[in-house]
């Protein structure tokens, strides 16, 4: 609601040897590159052996074991994808550098495949420290028994090229702000979002955070809730009571007003209990399904390219949408606690319901909202900014697709799209139907989306 405004990189111990490549470049992400004709590519760049599609279904898994909230995962993403792109990028221009660029590995195409491996490796091993080792390395040993006709000497090129450009993006992520662990502070009023009962606010300080194209997190901060200029004013509009009693009305756990096809795409795309892929994994997925349906042939250097692209812009999303939730005058609560503790804060068109609950729910049937304020949703940004950063790709948001989820209480469910935006906006929509947000917050954050994924698609690797 309406209040003032209040990592060091862990070490790497790579398994592999760091021997310096001649000819690497650290650049800024704005230097371009002309780009050569390119020649023939290896097919063990392509389809069911592109590299870059396994190591971003892998991804997935470390999304499952580590948790937590989307920003730390999609600064992951981010520096694997980049540190990829940067590598395939020495071996053929696709575009601008985003860091780093090794002129030596120039036409080296036996190295493709296991410079991508590396770079992947490695970034994920400095990224995730709390991952598995072992499980990282079995993903290792695995994509370097796929398919390859490279020679020992070009795989080893590959490998210290992955690894160089890799270790470069993780040292420009030092002290970005990602390991801030200021606490919150609360504002005990009405309106004002405060943490559940035992659980500490969801990454308080992630807005901060440095962000990977953006000029910073509050670059396209949208404006106060409903455009209201205080909290008492705001919380006795007819226009809060109209959100509120929406919710009310079709996000209850016991809702007869919701419809049974609301109820199973809002738990579709909810993914919010750790153990799945979270909501920015749902957006890797996805992905992973589009890029195949319309690039079924294509090589290693477009898939790098519309990965690196899609883990910047969920990157930069997250940590804009988290500035919105934390870092300005506009703290809000929840619907759960605008509902039940409507008493604190009398509207004359709103009753309260202390025993309202939401729809969303763990695997026990606990209900829950997730533990940080409510403006903006962070689904309807990361949604947005990745139907943006395809639509930008592929030169239309008319792409018809079928996707699946990771959630618990929809397994088995698909569901299909005949659009890019269609998908975004029924993903924003869910939040409403599982009672954690309200409409505005939607709203607000499906415009921000897309601001992000223009600014990500027109200043970096383009």
């Amino acid at each position: 609601m309406l209040r003032s405004a209040r990592q060091g990189r862990t070490s790497l111990k790579t398994v592999v040897a760091t021997t310096a490549l001649a000819g690497i470049a650290v650049l800024a992400p704005a230097d371009a590159v002309a780009a050569p004709s390119a020649p023939a590519v290896a097919d063990t760049s392509r389809g069911a052996n592109d590299h870059v599609l396994y190591w971003n279904n892998a991804i997935l898994d470390v999304f499952r074991k580590t948790g937590g909230t989307p920003g730390p995962l999609t600064r992951g993403g981010a520096i694997m994808d980049l540190a990829i792109y940067d590598a395939v990028n020495s071996i053929q221009t696709i575009g601008k550098p985003y860091l780093t660029k090794d002129t030596t590995a120039a036409g080296v195409y036996g190295a493709l495949n296991t410079s991508i491996d590396y770079a992947a490796y490695t970034s994920l091993r400095g990224a995730f420290p709390n991952y598995p080792v072992a499980d990282l390395d079995a993903k290792l040993k695995t994509a370097l028994a796929m398919p390859d006709s490279s020679t020992e000497a070009t795989r080893e090129r590959g490998r210290l090229l992955g690894t160089k450009t890799a270790d470069a993006l993780l040292a420009h992520r030092v002290n970005d702000g990602s390991a801030d662990t200021t606490p919150y502070v609360v504002t005990d009023a009405p309106g004002h979002w405060r943490p559940a009962a035992g659980k500490p606010a969801g990454a308080p300080n992630w807005g901060k955070v440095k962000p990977f194209a953006l000029t910073s997190g509050s670059q396209f901060r949208p404006g106060t809730i409903g455009g209201f200029k205080s909290a008492d004013e705001l919380l006795k509009s007819p226009e809060y009571a109209k959100q509120v009693n929406e919710i009310k009305r079709i996000g209850g756990k016991n809702s007869t007003a919701r419809t049974a096809d609301q109820t199973r795409l809002a738990h579709y795309w909810a993914n919010d209990i750790d153990g799945t892929y979270k909501p920015v994994g749902q957006q890797y997925d996805h992905t992973l399904v589009i890029f195949r349906k319309y690039r079924p042939n294509a090589s290693s250097f477009e898939s790098a390219k519309l990965f690196g692209l899609t883990s910047v812009a969920l990157a930069d999303a997250a940590i804009a949408i988290w500035d919105s939730k934390y870092n300005t005058d506009w703290d809000v609560w929840r619907p759960a606690d605008a509902i039940t503790r409507a008493g604190e804060a009398p509207n004359p068109d709103i009753v309260p319901d202390p025993a309202w609950q939401p729809e969303e729910q763990d695997t026990a049937g606990n209900s829950f909202s997730p533990n940080f304020p409510t403006y903006v949703s962070g689904h309807s940004g990361v949604g947005a900014a990745w139907a943006g950063i395809l639509r930008s790709y592929f030169g239309t948001d008319k792409l018809s697709f079928t996707g699946g989820t990771d959630d618990p209480l929809a397994k088995g469910v698909t569901r299909s799209f005949t659009s890019l935006s269609a998908a975004a906006q029924e993903k924003a929509d869910s939040r409403k139907y599982i009672g954690v947000h309200f409409e505005w917050d939607n709203t607000a954050a499906l415009s921000l989306g897309y601001k992000v994924s223009d600014q990500v698609f027109r200043s970096v690797l383009n």
